[in-house]
């Protein structure tokens, strides 16, 4: 969409990788019965955590990490997971019955970065006449073994803490990233470590697009640093007068 006669592929697009290497993560979650109300919803979703399997590699079939974490859904959101695998009618209203009882762990996972993962552009146009995105993502086998070690293990925990009628939501990611990886070569990244552009040299990226891979933790915090730090350079750098826009010309940075 923003390809010119001086950029034929794109801008910031000389290494044929702006789109590639999309990356979520994964956000699987295994749900129980408790005996006693414990009503969830009262407490922050995501209030307590652990990140046991970010920093533990005995027991593993697969590269990389996660945490998981508390969840606490409010009544609309869990009435939607429930129908989500099936329920209607008066065998959603009887599940809905054991709301203040449940409880449930949710996974924050570390999908492999993947060239063939991409978001390109269809022929379609939207109501605005501009190009309808097409996405292209799948699973690698590593994310899958991730999958199954995060639901079993939150399963086991569950049932420690003394839940019955237990089952698994396999179908759930979250938090998009990628598209403008950073790195040192121009050839394999579209951004330094600065988060400028290899290809236009007043053009920085500073947001999820230019993690060469996910954590398994909650991006926010980095994706804040990563802007913060970037604003820091682009300061730097025009202090020490390296950065001297052509005459009539901006300074642009790129907070999408």
């Amino acid at each position: 969409m923003s390809a010119n006669s001086k950029f034929p592929d794109g801008l910031a697009n000389s290494s044929g990788l702006v789109g590639r290497n999309l990356t979520v993560q994964g956000n699987q979650a295994v749900w129980g019965v408790m005996e006693k109300e414990i009503r969830s919803y009262k407490g922050p979703p995501s209030l307590a955590l652990t990140e046991h399997w970010n920093y533990e590699d005995r027991g593993k079939d697969f590269f990389g990490g996660y945490c998981y974490m508390s969840q606490g859904p409010l009544p609309v959101l869990w009435s939607r997971t429930q129908s989500s695998r099936g329920l209607w009618g008066e065998r959603l209203l009887e599940e809905m019955q054991a709301y203040n009882h449940v409880a449930g762990l949710k996974v924050v996972s570390e999908y492999m970065p993947q060239e063939r993962n991409r978001v390109t552009l269809t022929d379609e146009k939207d109501q605005y006449g501009l190009p309808v995105p097409r996405v292209t993502y799948s699973w690698s086998d590593n994310d899958k073994r991730m999958n199954r070690h995060a639901l079993a293990f939150m399963g086991q925990a569950l049932a420690a803490a003394g839940a019955r009628n237990i089952w698994e939501q396999h179908d759930d990611t979250c938090h998009l990233n990628g598209t403008a990886r950073m790195g040192a070569d121009p050839a394999t990244s579209v951004v330094d470590a600065d988060c400028r552009s290899w290809a236009i040299p007043n053009l920085w990226i500073c947001d999820g697009s230019v993690f060469p891979t996910v954590g398994g933790v909650n991006p926010s915090l980095t994706i804040q640093a990563i802007a913060c730090r970037t604003g820091d350079r682009i300061k730097t750098l025009a202090s020490q007068g390296e950065l001297v826009p052509r005459p009539g010309r901006r300074l642009y940075v790129s907070r999408s």
